[in-house]
């Protein structure tokens, strides 16, 4: 599967197993959802014999899981397998299966520099082998500073097979993104009370994909999205672009352009508050490729009248990493054994 089918993916997962973990540290988790073959029955290797997490030598892990979630410390049990590349050493510390969800402690620590930060992610390169297929996700739930090391939970749910012992997992990250910037602010480079009508539309723009809560209303077939207005384009933060606003049969249209998408994870949303504070979210956006497949144009389309319009305050929400990947091969293999 291409990278640029991954992007967009499945997401939302909700992640209940790690309430706890986000009640205690207010963030926003980005995660996703892919077919994957993954460690549903993981703790065969581990339940019974093995003490828990604190017998392991990973007193860093021990205290911080300890300080967050007594009960996911007593639960997950250690695995203590590591690779290192580029300076950065990743170590599958800890696991725990309840029901048909498997939980996977990942740490990665740099060990030369400092290039992780609180906002490291897997981006889209994580991938999991075993002979069955699962779906799953990832989630960032600290980073410590004294030691450089940040903390990853992979959720997995089993779907169809469980795993038997003797047969291995191989878990393995190809790129990690770091740098990670949010910024929420009012566009006040688009005039909500002199929109302009918009005509100039694009011909058979390469779509990439799209949603919303009315996205079946979109026609693939015949798109009208605005042709890119790029002379007179507003950057709104780095990586951001506003490349034209106007009304496209009776609709408010807002085109963005995030830049290096498959390397930044550049992403957003527009919306409109009502002057009562009321959020106002887009009926569906649509995104599609530049010339090149590297630049994204996403198309924002709101419902509303233009008293409506009016009266409404226009914002974006962004969230950018122009530094680009840390790129590398980090990847460890542990089989299943009986318990």
């Amino acid at each position: 599967m291409k990278r640029e089918d991954l992007y967009h993916g499945i997401s939302g997962i909700c992640p209940e197993y790690l309430d706890e973990v986000d009640a205690y540290k207010p963030r926003k988790t980005t995660h996703w959802k892919r077919w994957a073959t993954a460690a549903a029955c993981i703790s065969l290797c581990f339940c019974g014999a093995v003490p828990a997490l604190a017998a392991a030598d990973n007193g860093v892990i021990y205290e911080w899981l300890y300080a967050v979630s007594p009960s996911m410390a007593q639960k997950l049990k250690p695995v203590n397998v590591s690779c290192e590349d580029q300076g950065i050493q990743m170590e599958v510390a800890a696991a725990d299966i309840e029901g048909a969800n498997a939980k996977i402690l990942v740490s990665m620590q740099d060990m030369t520099g400092e290039r992780l930060d609180e906002t490291t992610d897997l981006f889209d390169s994580y991938s999991i082998h075993t002979p069955y297929d699962q779906i799953g996700g990832c989630s960032l739930v600290e980073y410590d500073a004294a030691t450089k090391t940040a903390f990853i939970m992979l959720t997995i749910e089993q779907m169809d097979q469980a795993l038997i012992p003797g047969d291995k997992i191989t878990f393995s990250v190809n790129e990690i993104l770091t740098g990670k910037k949010h910024s929420d602010r009012e566009l006040t480079e688009i005039d909500l009370g002199n929109v302009p009508l918009i005509s100039d539309l694009m011909e058979a723009p390469d779509i990439r994909g799209g949603s919303g809560r009315d996205l079946d209303v979109f026609e693939e077939s015949d798109p009208r999205l605005m042709r890119p207005k790029e002379a007179s384009a507003s950057v709104l933060e780095e990586g951001v672009t506003l490349t034209g606003y106007g009304i496209v049969d009776g609709k408010l249209h807002v085109q963005i352009r995030y830049d290096r998408i498959l390397e930044t994870d550049n992403h957003g949303e527009v919306y409109l508050k009502s002057p009562s504070g009321e959020v106002l979210h887009c009926q569906y956006n649509t995104a599609f490729w530049d010339k090149d497949q590297k630049d994204s144009y996403e198309e924002y389309i709101f419902s509303v009248t233009s008293e409506e319009l009016e009266a409404c305050e226009i914002w974006g929400e962004f969230w950018t990493c122009n530094g680009g990947t840390i790129e590398g091969n980090w990847q460890v293999t542990f089989p299943l054994t009986k318990q």
